[in-house]
């Protein structure tokens, strides 16, 4: 079931000031508050107020709040790691810094109520470009990429053994504590927040694990290969699963997005899953009829000309086209545009040319005046 709107749970407008905001939620927490207020709902429209007020009446969440709605504080939408965008050469520089970055306890979730709940990492996003000729044959690239896991000494425990973890003193091993906030003449109201001495987990490790060091999981660097499917199109996406930032609580690691870049080529182009090539014809070849040969993305094919062509006709190589990687069983075609080609000649040149022409000029008149 989706989330109300924070600014339809507090009744106000997305221009509203913090004392309107402030003012507004006063006076509906005093409305639901569960100990002045029966009804069965009372007390969950309570906490969708305090939620709504919460994320509104702090500044930096509510413009993430007003940027991404909802999944700007979901751990599994992917905006809490974030995208990253640049080539592979640069992988390992990053996972090292968020890995170094994450202190023990894991206290890297936006929301105000953590549980022990697994819960998957977030999603990363990269970009690789790859040439024209790539995108239609295919190509498989060899990287090293570190991936998040489970610390096999500790099974995600962050301590030496389950005799260095004590239940937090402060919580109770609850992994909250609850404290009343006076609203003066109004009476108190009762808040439940994270335990800032556990971070949430109900446990304190007293030794960290020698090998994670409290982190609960380790980064492993695998060399795997990422096979560029034949015919991918310039803007699509691949995913790898399990290679984005680590879950918590043994949940699994959000996924890799790959976004593919295609260079533009200097005489193909591609329209659908057609390619498409402009190809020089001499008048010679087409008074001729010759056959000539065209370079492909495969390798050279052969056309065959007709005297009656001209610049702009097309001539399709069928299933030479881009494959559709989505559908092995479609192929596209390849589309021949014919362009006459008048070469620049030299002075001599032009005049063996025109002496040519001349004769054939002559001939034909003979011939023709022989019938009268």
């Amino acid at each position: 079931m989706s989330k109300k709107d924070y600014y339809e749970v507090l009744g106000i407008s997305k221009s509203a000031t913090e004392a309107e905001i402030k003012k507004a939620y006063r006076s509906l927490a005093m409305k639901y508050h569960p100990d002045k207020n029966k009804e069965k709902d009372a007390e969950a429209k309570f906490k969708e107020i305090n939620e709504a007020y919460e994320i509104l009446s702090d500044k930096d969440k509510r413009a993430k709040y007003d940027q991404f709605g909802h999944s700007a504080f979901d751990p599994n939408s992917g905006f809490g790691g974030g995208s990253y965008s640049q080539g592979f050469s640069g992988f390992s520089d990053f996972f090292s810094d968020m890995f170094s970055d994450f202190g023990s306890g894991f206290g890297f979730n936006n929301s105000s109520r953590q549980t022990n709940r697994p819960i998957k990492g977030s999603n990363y996003q990269a970009n690789v470009t790859i040439s024209f000729i790539e995108s239609i044959l295919g190509k498989t690239i060899k990287q090293d990429l570190d991936k998040y896991e489970t610390c096999p000494t500790c099974d995600g425990l962050g301590a030496e053994s389950k005799n260095d973890l004590l239940e937090c003193s402060n919580c109770h091993g609850s992994g909250f504590v609850e404290e009343y906030v006076s609203l003066g003449a109004f009476g108190k109201m009762k808040n439940t927040t994270v335990c800032s001495k556990c971070a949430g987990q109900g446990k304190i490790i007293t030794k960290k694990c020698s090998q994670c060091k409290g982190q609960k999981i380790v980064k492993v660097t695998k060399n795997i290969d990422i096979a560029i499917p034949a015919g991918i199109r310039n803007g699509d996406s691949m995913t790898l699963t399990g290679f984005g930032g680590p879950g918590q609580n043994k949940g699994p690691s959000g996924d890799l997005y790959i976004k593919i870049n295609v260079t533009n080529h200097k005489h193909y182009t591609r329209a659908g899953n057609d390619i498409h090539l402009t190809l020089p014809v001499s008048v010679v070849d087409i008074i001729q009829e010759n056959a000539v040969e065209v370079p492909t993305p495969y390798g050279m094919e052969t056309i065959s000309l007709k005297n009656n062509n001209k610049s702009g006709d097309v001539i399709t190589i069928y299933h030479k086209g881009a494959k559709d990687p989505r559908n092995k069983n479609i192929i596209g075609d390849f589309k021949v545009h014919l362009e006459l080609y008048v070469p620049e000649l030299s002075r001599s040149e032009k005049k063996d040319l025109s002496q040519i022409f001349k004769s054939v000029k002559d001939k034909t008149k003979a011939k023709w005046l022989k019938d009268f």
